[in-house]
């Protein structure tokens, strides 16, 4: 049975990805403030910011494909219930809108060098701070929005992975063909196509279009680095 020739939108999911960096690269950079107490500030409000808006990336570039707006809507229902997720939205939330950063430092010797750590206080506006120290607490929930993206990325790999589209099983689920890609990346139809015979030789002309064409995979380099499952 044939299927209908999915139309990509113009949003691809490269742009997550680059939300991801952005994290990660904030993340970074708190981890190195340890003891400047107004850098680590300024390094914490970016970072919960940017990784909130991996999920607002996320849904922007998702709307559009089949059945995402039900699967997210399961998925946001977990992070609700994950008490450190929602510790982190609403610390978003305060340093948005109201400026306070609410993280108390300290210091302890250890051979011969002060290391310094910070921890969250409870404050008015947001009380029951999670217990232990910022950097891995935010490192655990960078990681924790990084398994949804993971998830998403399994669930939808033909319409997001960029190799998808250059392998015999997604040509056949986005109902393209390889005059199809051929199309997409500038060629005329049928351009590698030199036996006269197209489906025969289909896997022949996925591997030169692939050598030549397909995109880098991102997101792998992010899963494969925190380790996750």
């Amino acid at each position: 049975m044939s299927v209908e020739k999915f139309e990509f939108p113009a949003r691809g999911f490269y742009i997550v990805a680059t939300k991801v960096g952005e994290a990660e690269y904030f993340l970074e950079q708190l981890k190195g403030a340890q003891g400047h107490y107004r850098v680590f500030s300024y390094n914490l409000s970016a970072f919960v910011s940017a990784v909130r808006s991996i999920t607002f990336s996320m849904q922007a570039v998702m709307s559009k494909y089949p059945n995402f707006p039900e699967w997210y809507a399961l998925h946001q229902q977990v992070l609700k219930e994950d008490l450190l997720a929602k510790y982190f939205l609403n610390l978003r939330n305060l340093t948005q809108k109201v400026g306070t950063v609410p993280v108390g430092h300290t210091g302890m010797m250890r051979d011969g060098e002060i290391i310094h750590l910070s921890y969250f206080v409870s404050v008015e506006e947001l009380k029951d701070a999670p217990n232990g120290e910022v950097t891995k607490l935010a490192t655990q929930y960078f990681k924790s929005i990084l398994s949804l993206v993971k998830k998403c990325y399994e669930d939808f790999w033909a319409y997001v992975d960029p190799r998808a589209i250059f392998t015999e099983k997604g040509l056949d689920f986005l109902g393209w063909t390889i005059e199809d890609i051929e199309e997409s990346v500038g060629l005329p139809r049928g351009w590698t196509d030199i036996t006269g015979n197209p489906n025969e030789n289909r896997t022949e002309r996925l591997a030169l279009l692939q050598r030549e064409y397909q995109g880098d995979e991102m997101m792998e380099d992010y899963f494969s680095k925190y380790e996750l499952k």
